[in-house]
């Protein structure tokens, strides 16, 4: 019991399933479920961050099957600082609940998690008064388009040169049509900007396609060393601006603990 519980654990907090973007997809396209963000620039699960979609997304029937169907279980996630829960999930046609159990396994980890989700990062970029290109994507398609909108979030934008090397660019649209043109950048710490996508011609196809990201970013003072960090951010339909801050989108400390016990 304890090692079925440690494994299906692993498995949910490590990977993101698969397809790894299972919680879009119907119950016959998904193999296996995570619950981890992937990061689609990398390839990869992001262990124990978590993807509040698929989060919201995992059933019951999910973890049973990984479980087995000669154990109980409670999912419990909470928030570390002020306990609040984000997911309980309990097993359907419970003979005894985990009070009346005689023996009970608990998994404990901690984890993180985000009401928005990055889907590109540019971090601690070195800001010089020549600077690099830096490029990336991101994934959409049309189911993608209607469920969610996308932002640019920009931090330490004040340490950013106004000048005409100081630009985010989507999908190589360019001039007055970069989603963050060189007249942005003024003295906020913080700055966001909406996604057209129209203007900046977002992948709207059946299946998922990528989304060029180009970023350039130029020193303001002499200051050499001072960084700034660029994210697109992916969130829910009709999510104002003034929503997207650092705690919705690095995340909050959580406890993901996994209770199971026999039937």
């Amino acid at each position: 019991m304890e090692r079925s519980a440690q494994d299906t654990s692993n498995a949910l907090l490590k990977t993101s399933g698969t397809p790894y973007d299972w919680e879009t997809r119907g119950a016959s396209q998904v193999k296996s479920v995570g619950l981890a963000k992937y990061d689609s620039s990398n390839k990869l699960p992001l262990e124990y961050v978590l993807s509040t979609d698929k989060v919201g997304a995992i059933t019951p029937a999910n973890v049973q099957s990984m479980l087995g169907n000669q154990y109980s279980f409670q999912l419990l996630i909470t928030t570390l600082k002020t306990g609040k829960t984000i997911r309980d999930l309990n097993s359907v046609g419970n003979t005894k609940t985990r009070e009346d159990a005689p023996d009970v396994v608990a998994v404990e980890r901690i984890v993180s998690i985000s009401e928005f989700d990055i889907v590109t990062e540019f971090k601690n970029i070195k800001l010089l008064s020549r600077p690099p290109q830096y490029t990336g994507y991101f994934l959409t398609n049309r189911a993608y388009l209607d469920a969610f909108d996308y932002y640019v979030y920009i931090e330490n934008a004040d340490k950013v040169s106004s000048a005409t090397t100081s630009w985010v660019e989507i999908n190589g649209v360019s001039g007055n049509n970069r989603v963050v043109p060189s007249n942005a950048f003024q003295s906020t710490p913080t700055l966001v900007r909406y996604i057209d996508p129209t203007v900046q011609q977002l992948k709207n196809t059946q299946n998922l396609q990528q989304n060029s990201v180009k970023v350039s970013l130029t020193l303001r003072s002499a200051q050499l060393g001072d960084s700034a960090s660029v994210y697109v951010i992916r969130v829910p339909k009709g999510t104002p601006s003034q929503d997207i801050n650092p705690e919705n989108i690095h995340g909050v400390k959580a406890k993901y603990v996994l209770y199971v016990w026999t039937r």
